[in-house]
């Protein structure tokens, strides 16, 4: 019996958001969405479509296409109230949100799941926006930007740039294989501690590492506190006074990833 019920809860675990009965979304002219996903606010903005965003989440305002926008959830809570008020008939939401799907469903809300994202399947992303949206065409467009950003090779991890690279507070960095890393590389520089866990590296591994360019994000923390670190201050990129802040939009994951791409290059390629 026991082990039958742990079979019953990996198989929980392992489908995620997967339902036996997904609600097919309104018609792209009607759609009210709810977007718990700042980069889904981001690209249906970009498509041309920013109207169809009826409410997002706190992180949302981060963008400058999302001003004005009602912001109604904050926390992940999201009430039926809410819901009735915006009149929602679409949700989008992160692959780690699922605890809120039972509420969707019994609204009558359809959802769009969006996971982790990265360089690879950013495209597969767009496209599902830019079809929820009856954008097929700007979405394309949009890609066609992406693309001739992002290089045709592969980058090179031997001749990468040590970096490090902090996230809203002191110690805490990206992970080795998650999107900011990715687009890092392409960018000419690795992470010389990654984060795991909780996110938070030691610094007597971040000294060690020695990084010659650091990166934080901007209004969290600044380049005079990072260049007085005990384990930061003797390292290549406070000595060469290699340190910037990042601004906040872009290290949200997958807003603006050329944009994100350029500034990272542009700064490790700085004299």
């Amino acid at each position: 019996m026991k082990n039958l019920l742990l079979f019953c809860l990996l198989i929980l675990f392992f489908t995620g958001c997967d339902k036996p009965r997904m609600l097919q979304p309104p018609r792209a002219e009607k759609l009210r969405i709810l977007s718990l996903v700042t980069c889904a606010d981001h690209i249906i903005a970009e498509l041309g479509s920013r109207d169809k965003i009826a409410a997002i989440d706190r992180h949302g305002k981060v963008l400058e296409s999302m001003q004005g926008v009602p912001v109604t959830v904050a926390g992940g809570m999201v009430s039926r109230e809410m819901l009735r008020k915006y009149n929602i008939n679409h949700a989008i939401i992160w692959y780690y949100q699922c605890s809120l799907m039972d509420l969707f469903q019994k609204e009558g809300i359809s959802v769009s799941v969006i996971e982790p994202l990265s360089v690879k399947n950013y495209a597969e992303t767009v496209r599902t926006l830019g079809q929820l949206c009856n954008q097929s065409e700007a979405a394309e467009k949009l890609l066609n930007k992406f693309y001739a950003a992002i290089p045709e090779k592969s980058p090179d991890i031997a001749v990468l740039k040590p970096v490090y690279m902090e996230l809203y507070t002191q110690w805490k960095s990206p992970a080795q294989a998650g999107y900011i890393a990715e687009i890092l590389n392409y960018a000419g520089g690795r992470l010389a501690v990654a984060g795991k866990y909780n996110g938070t590296v030691s610094p007597e591994k971040a000294a060690l590492a020695k990084p010659e360019v650091i990166f934080f994000v901007e209004g969290f923390g600044s380049a005079e506190e990072l260049a007085i670190r005990t384990a930061l201050r003797n390292t290549p990129a406070v000595k060469n006074k290699k340190i910037y802040a990042i601004p906040r939009k872009l290290v949200c994951e997958g807003v603006a990833p050329e944009e994100l791409l350029k500034f990272l290059s542009d700064k490790i390629k700085e004299h």
